[in-house]
Protein backbone atom coordinates (compact mmCIF):
# COMPACT_ATOMS: atom_id res chain seq x y z
CA UNK A 1 0.00 0.00 0.00
CA UNK A 2 2.77 2.28 0.98
CA UNK A 3 4.16 1.97 -2.23
CA UNK A 4 0.90 2.16 -4.42
CA UNK A 5 0.56 5.68 -2.04
CA UNK A 6 3.64 6.95 -3.28
CA UNK A 7 3.81 6.16 -7.11
CA UNK A 8 0.29 7.51 -7.19
CA UNK A 9 0.54 10.89 -4.96
CA UNK A 10 3.05 11.67 -7.52
CA UNK A 11 1.09 10.57 -10.31
CA UNK A 12 -1.60 12.97 -9.14
CA UNK A 13 0.93 16.13 -8.39
CA UNK A 14 1.98 15.71 -11.96
CA UNK A 15 -1.34 15.72 -13.01
CA UNK A 16 -2.74 18.73 -11.05
CA UNK A 17 -0.06 20.90 -11.68
CA UNK A 18 -0.39 20.25 -15.41
CA UNK A 19 -3.85 20.36 -15.58
CA UNK A 20 -5.09 22.89 -12.77
CA UNK A 21 -1.96 25.18 -12.56
CA UNK A 22 -4.05 27.84 -10.54
CA UNK A 23 -5.58 25.41 -8.25
CA UNK A 24 -2.43 23.61 -7.69
CA UNK A 25 -0.54 26.81 -7.04
CA UNK A 26 -2.35 27.74 -4.05
CA UNK A 27 -1.66 24.59 -2.06
CA UNK A 28 0.24 24.62 0.41
CA UNK A 29 3.31 22.50 0.40
CA UNK A 30 3.36 20.37 3.44
CA UNK A 31 0.07 19.51 2.29
CA UNK A 32 -0.12 15.43 1.10
CA UNK A 33 -2.34 13.63 -1.29
CA UNK A 34 -3.07 10.71 1.20
CA UNK A 35 -3.71 10.78 4.98
CA UNK A 36 -0.23 9.45 6.80
CA UNK A 37 -1.94 6.43 8.43
CA UNK A 38 -2.86 3.22 7.33
CA UNK A 39 -3.55 -0.30 8.39
CA UNK A 40 -4.48 -3.32 6.48
CA UNK A 41 -7.32 -5.02 8.78
CA UNK A 42 -8.26 -8.59 7.85
CA UNK A 43 -12.08 -9.50 7.91
CA UNK A 44 -12.44 -12.92 8.94
CA UNK A 45 -16.32 -12.93 9.32
CA UNK A 46 -19.48 -11.54 7.48
CA UNK A 47 -20.26 -10.12 10.87
CA UNK A 48 -16.96 -8.32 10.61
CA UNK A 49 -17.34 -7.60 7.07
CA UNK A 50 -20.36 -5.72 8.00
CA UNK A 51 -19.27 -3.91 10.50
CA UNK A 52 -16.28 -2.37 8.70
CA UNK A 53 -19.13 -1.82 5.43
CA UNK A 54 -20.78 0.31 7.94
CA UNK A 55 -18.38 2.43 9.02
CA UNK A 56 -17.81 3.41 5.51
CA UNK A 57 -21.32 3.81 4.70
CA UNK A 58 -21.72 6.30 8.05
CA UNK A 59 -18.05 8.48 6.76
CA UNK A 60 -20.26 10.80 4.55
CA UNK A 61 -22.84 11.30 7.23
CA UNK A 62 -19.93 12.08 10.02
CA UNK A 63 -18.26 14.34 8.08
CA UNK A 64 -21.88 16.23 7.12
CA UNK A 65 -21.92 15.40 3.51
CA UNK A 66 -25.19 13.27 3.70
CA UNK A 67 -28.08 13.23 6.08
CA UNK A 68 -28.28 9.83 5.43
CA UNK A 69 -25.77 6.37 4.41
CA UNK A 70 -28.06 6.18 1.82
CA UNK A 71 -28.09 9.68 0.54
CA UNK A 72 -24.38 9.67 -0.81
CA UNK A 73 -24.51 9.10 -4.55
CA UNK A 74 -21.05 7.24 -4.35
CA UNK A 75 -21.95 4.65 -1.35
CA UNK A 76 -22.68 1.41 -2.15
CA UNK A 77 -25.58 1.29 0.92
CA UNK A 78 -27.87 2.15 -1.67
CA UNK A 79 -27.50 -1.60 -2.33
CA UNK A 80 -27.02 -3.27 0.80
CA UNK A 81 -30.23 -1.42 2.32
CA UNK A 82 -32.30 -0.53 -0.59
CA UNK A 83 -31.25 -3.55 -2.95
CA UNK A 84 -30.75 -0.24 -5.59
CA UNK A 85 -28.43 -0.55 -8.49
CA UNK A 86 -25.38 1.62 -7.52
CA UNK A 87 -24.24 1.64 -11.58
CA UNK A 88 -21.51 -1.52 -10.96
CA UNK A 89 -22.04 -4.61 -10.14
CA UNK A 90 -21.92 -5.21 -5.74
CA UNK A 91 -21.87 -8.78 -4.81
CA UNK A 92 -21.12 -10.81 -1.10
CA UNK A 93 -20.01 -14.22 -1.84
CA UNK A 94 -19.91 -16.23 1.70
Amino acid sequence: MDKWKELSSKQIETTYAREFPNYWSKLDERETVWQPRYYDFNLYSEGKMHEKLEYMHNNPVRAGLAKDICDWPWSSAQWWHQGRSVGIPVSWHP
